[in-house]
């Protein structure tokens, strides 16, 4: 069973005034209370609005929000994985930091990338720099191409297919997310560099699919990426 908590935290709370997804994690994670950090429950994503922050919390076991505060609104339902239809397609909504690890440095070391940026460096470590796209339309047709291509990937792991030419991967946004310890800003910014998928799937093979779905897609997780929202189409 999973477990969905949608919070509606007003703006013009003091305390929640600025809520990035870093600030949301440590929110989150009061809902779990007794829970050791390295065994993080849940998925989550963070909108924000003109006049309220809207949290999407999913996790593997029931949350207490019990401290909010009344200003904060929330509903919550549960939701059956093995219920997942496999005969009919799922509409879907993913907001992902997708990257890959490459080779091909100069310092002989493998690296973390965004998927879809640099075609330059991409095309010189696969030994065809001639073939690098300078032109506009060609970077963003193979920008897409890359990031549908990950997406794919995604689904020979956890189970599912994607119908490719119903896929719309969005722009690639680079987000910096600050650290904030005891109020005030700790360490180097962390970048990430957001794409947000929507599209068709179909569930192949329903284990599988469940494992991906519960534990969420590629990395960046505890910053408000990976979790995969799907309906019916």
């Amino acid at each position: 069973m999973l477990y969905l908590d949608l919070l509606r935290l007003p703006s013009d709370h003091p305390r929640w005034r600025h809520l990035d997804p870093y600030q949301a994690h440590q929110l989150i994670w009061k809902a779990f209370p007794g829970l050791p950090r390295g065994n993080r429950p849940f998925l989550f994503s963070l909108d924000n609005h003109a006049a309220y922050h809207s949290l999407l919390v999913q996790s593997d076991r029931a949350s207490d929000w019990s401290f909010l505060t009344s200003e904060v609104a929330y509903d919550s339902k549960t939701v059956d994985p093995s219920r997942v239809p496999t005969e009919t397609p799922m509409r879907f909504f993913l907001r992902a930091n997708p990257t890959v690890d490459r080779r091909g440095y100069g310092d002989g070391k493998t690296r973390r990338v965004a998927v879809g940026t640099n075609p330059a460096l991409v095309f010189k470590q696969m030994g065809q720099p001639e073939l690098t796209p300078t032109s506009s339309e060609d970077v963003a047709r193979w920008r897409e191409d890359e990031l549908k291509v990950w997406l794919k990937r995604q689904g020979e792991r956890y189970g599912f297919s994607i119908d490719l030419d119903r896929v719309q991967p969005g722009p690639i946004v680079k987000k910096h997310v600050v650290r904030i310890d005891n109020g005030r800003p700790s360490g180097k910014p962390m970048i990430f560099h957001e794409v947000e998928f929507t599209g068709l799937l179909h569930v192949e093979d329903l284990e599988e699919f469940r494992v991906g779905w519960s534990k969420g897609l590629g990395r960046g997780k505890a910053f408000g990426y990976g979790l995969l929202m799907i309906r019916p189409a």
